[in-house]
């Protein structure tokens, strides 16, 4: 009896035993320590202006129409919108290589046709970019192609026994020579005639100038009426931007230079730069290694884009302007009443440039105005630019500038100093590209004279 009882606690002692070591094995995984908080970084929610959606900075700077003989166009917000809106009820298929030898003849030819409506960007624009945010598309891969003109053809939907109420859509690149076609789906005939052709009737009379071996202008028949405004400038608190670009900025230090007229904001990493006379910004990632690789044209876009939406960066109306592939630059544009703001950068900068780097997947420098224009009520001078082919004839009478080498003719603004530094002048101009570069022609009011700033 003895030897069984011994059996016995035997079992149970190494039941207690494995049942201590599971409970234990538990607790451990299990533990949390009660530590003292030592203290946390502080993370800067900041957002200086208004987001925006991609829509909101890719627009074309002009919409084009040629229909019964006759060219209607306009670069208003307000009359191109509605169109625009339109665009992302349609469903493009069929995206096709059609021409590496777009010359400047043949685009002309496009545009020209009878029944075709054209969007002009500023710079390319890749078509993932274009696709995902701005007209739907049944491609599930899209090529790293990219294109400045949209030329959409509407003569099929005229014929009602073939249309099955498609579009027949050009992409062309002048800068590569490329082309490329598609089908656009749109609701029907009617749908489309009421909300899209009809809409472009009202738009103003342009008249197409037509040049030997290049490509042709496409500029109001009248002169137009731009006002001159005078905008009071208000500065965005830096210490905005100080906390929104540097990762920790608790230990950003401030270095003013009185002498320069700048202000300069670092820690180990980075460094900011103030011209508090420009009233401009400069932000560096002192910290990144020189890389080589590069991020695909739309990464670029789409990347930088995003960089400036986290920080509400678009203190205004900025558009996309321009990408530099082989520097990895983004340039968006500033706008006031639908017109271009052009500036001598000795006065300020009118632009947002932005630099990535690939492979450390973040920017590398940034560039900016870190003001924002507002008007002053009553503060206007109403008047008329002389129309665009007035323009082209002065342009013609140069001496100074081939008027074969130049690309692309804009009506925008000039922006001065006015005698006190905190009014800036929005001056009504013509605006000439060449060699990549705009140049402003001596503005000149319809029916008199210049009112020039040369």
């Amino acid at each position: 009896m003895g030897l069984k009882y011994v059996e016995q606690t035997k079992s149970i002692a190494l039941f207690v035993l494995v049942f201590l070591s599971i409970t234990l094995t538990f607790s451990i995984w299990t533990y949390k320590p009660n530590y003292e908080t030592i203290g946390t970084t502080k993370v800067f929610d900041i957002s200086i202006g208004k987001q925006r959606q991609m829509s909101d900075i890719i627009k074309p700077y002009r919409m084009l129409f040629h229909m019964s003989e006759k060219w209607k166009g306009t670069n208003e917000n307000t009359k191109m919108d509605p169109i625009l809106s339109e665009m992302k009820n349609w469903e493009l298929s069929d995206l096709t290589l059609v021409s590496n030898n777009l010359d400047d003849k043949k685009l002309n030819e496009l545009i020209g046709m009878n029944n075709r409506m054209t969007l002009f960007y500023t710079d390319e624009i890749p078509f993932p970019v274009f696709f995902q945010n701005l007209l739907p598309t049944q491609n599930k891969k899209l090529t790293e192609a990219s294109f400045n003109r949209m030329i959409i053809d509407w003569n099929k939907l005229n014929n009602s026994s073939m249309s099955n109420n498609e579009l027949i859509v050009f992409f062309a690149n002048s800068k590569n020579n490329k082309l490329y076609k598609a089908k656009v789906k749109v609701q029907s005939e009617k749908h489309f005639q009421t909300n899209v052709v009809q809409v472009a009737k009202s738009f103003a009379n342009y008249l197409e100038i037509e040049r030997e071996g290049a490509k042709s202008f496409y500029l109001p028949a009248k002169a137009i009426s731009i006002p001159k405004y005078t905008y009071i400038i208000e500065s965005d608190p830096v210490y905005n931007y100080k906390n929104a670009l540097f990762s920790n900025p608790n230990i950003v230090k401030r270095s003013p230079d009185e002498a320069t007229g700048t202000e300069k904001y670092t820690d180990d990493k980075s460094l900011m730069t103030i011209d508090v006379t420009k009233k401009t910004l400069n932000f560096v990632n002192t910290s990144i290694v020189e890389n080589k690789e590069k991020a695909l044209e739309s990464d670029l876009i789409l990347n930088t884009f995003s960089f400036i939406n986290e920080h509400g960066g678009w203190t205004g109306d900025f558009r996309y302007s321009e990408v530099d592939y082989g520097n990895q630059k983004v340039t968006y544009q500033m706008y006031l009443e639908d017109q271009p703001v052009f500036s001598d950068r000795s006065v300020t900068l009118t632009e947002i440039s932005t630099y990535w780097d690939w492979g450390n997947d973040r920017i590398s420098k940034y560039y900016r105005p870190y003001y924002q224009p507002v008007p002053i009520p009553l503060v206007r001078n109403d008047g008329k630019l002389i129309s665009g082919p007035e323009a082209i004839e002065k342009l013609k009478d140069r001496k100074d500038i081939n008027y074969e080498d130049i690309e692309e003719i804009r009506s925008g603004f000039y922006l001065t100093k006015n005698a006190n530094p905190n009014l800036f002048t929005l001056e009504p101009m013509w605006f000439y590209s060449i060699n990549g570069k705009w140049e402003h022609l001596s503005p000149v009011i319809a029916g008199g004279g210049q009112i020039g700033l040369e």
